[in-house]
């Protein structure tokens, strides 16, 4: 079991409040991604759970006992930073057993364990070579067997894969959540790439402001926001959002929830446009529409519209979401759902 809990978790720095009273469960074998912009308490948090910046107030638990004041060597958990803390003196194989020799793990127990890894992780062949050496994806692949030998309860992972280029990104991101299939352990990871969020995570957790705005799979964080943080956040390009008139509240749609056409339709909402710019992405094409003084998004596999020519915005109704004026969602059962959705 490795299942983690925080209980009014407040974190300051100075007069500064980074993290306003987390209350959340991660529970044991998730794959969960910490994801917010930057300065929204992501990282701090994971810190709390390694022991290495400790909270202000509140409590932590795993698997149900208080690590608040834990010891970060004490506490059963492996952190993988962004710049991999790598020690460029010493080999593949030295570097992955160092913290074992701390340890004091006999010679014997150290090989088996560092072999053993080190063939999971795809760098055997690498073992008595130096850093320097080793392209950026076999350096995070130290990183990781190193963060394995423990046997970790819980990995921990600070945007393991920002210094990595797009390519290469792409495959440890396979590499990673084979690697979680495989360790069947709780994995935390912190990242703004959205893209490695929904790809990779089991249960994402949205931050702003150090307050979590909402935690749910991929699938409902992205179909069922809470808010307009969450709904213009995760999606790219982000939800079209806009007012209605004389009024706080809004509405908003994705842009890969429209429909192009030239002539008008019976379409819930429709409105007629101009295209403004169209941006061919290869399978998709993204168009700017201007009409009403509003500007939209819109993703289609259709390219054959082209720019500066009048064309029809059209939403099916069950692709509308309203957002009140403090910016919660304003659902289906609310009473005013029915009055707003007729006004458009």
């Amino acid at each position: 079991m490795a299942e983690i809990r925080f209980e009014n978790i407040v974190k300051k720095f100075g007069e500064k409040t980074v993290l306003d009273n987390i209350n959340l469960n991660i529970e044991d074998g998730s794959f969960t991604v910490m994801i917010g912009p930057s300065g929204c308490g992501k990282t701090t948090l994971l810190r709390i759970i390694a022991g290495i910046g400790p909270q202000t107030s509140g409590k932590v638990y795993l698997d149900g006992v208080d690590i608040s004041r834990m010891l970060p060597a004490k506490r059963n958990v492996a952190m993988v930073f962004q710049n991999y803390a790598i020690y460029p003196t010493m080999t593949v194989r030295e570097n992955i057993e160092f913290g074992l020799k701390n340890n004091k793990v006999p010679k014997d127990e150290r090989t088996r364990l560092v072999e053993e890894i080190s063939e999971i992780v795809g760098i055997h062949e690498l073992l008595e070579r130096k850093p320097a050496t080793l392209s950026g994806g076999q350096r995070q692949r130290i990183a990781l067997a190193r963060a394995m030998v423990k046997k970790p309860k819980v990995f921990l992972m600070d945007e393991p894969l920002s210094n990595l280029d797009a390519k290469l990104r792409v495959s440890m991101r396979t590499e990673l959540i084979e690697l979680h299939k495989k360790l069947k352990t709780t994995f935390v990871y912190v990242t703004h790439d959205q893209t490695e969020a929904m790809s990779m995570a089991t249960k994402i957790i949205l931050m702003n402001g150090g307050v979590i705005q909402q935690e749910a799979s991929p699938r409902v964080i992205y179909q069922d926001p809470n808010n307009l943080f969450t709904a213009q956040f995760i999606g790219s390009p982000q939800m079209n959002v806009l007012k209605f008139a004389a009024s706080d509240v809004s509405y908003g749609f994705r842009p890969e929830k429209v429909s192009l056409t030239s002539d008008a339709t019976q379409s819930f909402y429709c409105r007629k446009g101009t295209i403004v710019t169209k941006e061919m992405l290869g399978s998709e094409t993204i168009y700017q529409v201007r009409y009403d003084n509003n500007s939209v998004m819109v993703k289609s596999l259709d390219d054959s519209f082209e720019s500066d020519t009048e064309v029809y915005v059209n939403v099916n109704e069950e692709n509308i979401q309203l957002f009140d004026a403090s910016g919660v969602r304003i659902r289906a059962d609310h009473q005013d759902f029915a009055g707003w959705m007729q006004k458009l």
